[in-house]
């Protein structure tokens, strides 16, 4: 019996132990000895690259947009017009269809997520996350 409180005594202890490591040595992690350097030169590298990243991002953004607009215009129009079909005035209702669908996408599209392709723009010239 002796035995068995030994162990359950000792798991205890390793436990209270990890609990406390992991949480310190997570915090250790995260904290640098080094900043970054940005001098005169450095922070003028810095602010083209981060001008480049902006403009791609805004061109992926863009593009997205359209890409949005045309799908949803597409897809509109080709519900609206089998609507229309079963109903009368397949014409009509593929116009308002496209017209429904070019706007939903276009807001879809442009809800494309910017923080992820900007962080991994800076990521691939150098820079790391902080």
């Amino acid at each position: 019996m002796r035995h068995g409180a030994e162990r359950r005594n000792i798991a205890s202890v390793r436990r209270g132990a990890i609990a406390l490591l992991v949480p310190a040595l997570m915090t250790a992690g995260c904290a640098s000895d080094e900043a970054p350097a940005f001098g005169p030169r450095t922070a003028a590298a810095y602010q083209a690259d981060l001008d480049s990243c902006e403009a791609a991002v805004a061109r992926a953004r863009a593009a997205h947009g359209a890409e949005g607009f045309f799908t949803g215009a597409l897809v509109g129009a080709a519900h609206g017009a089998i609507a229309g079909a079963h109903h009368g005035g397949a014409d009509v209702r593929a116009i308002v269809g496209a017209s429904v669908g070019a706007i939903v996408g276009l807001v879809h599209g442009l809800h494309w997520p910017r923080g992820s392709a900007m962080a991994a723009c800076m990521q691939s010239k150098g820079y790391r996350r902080v």
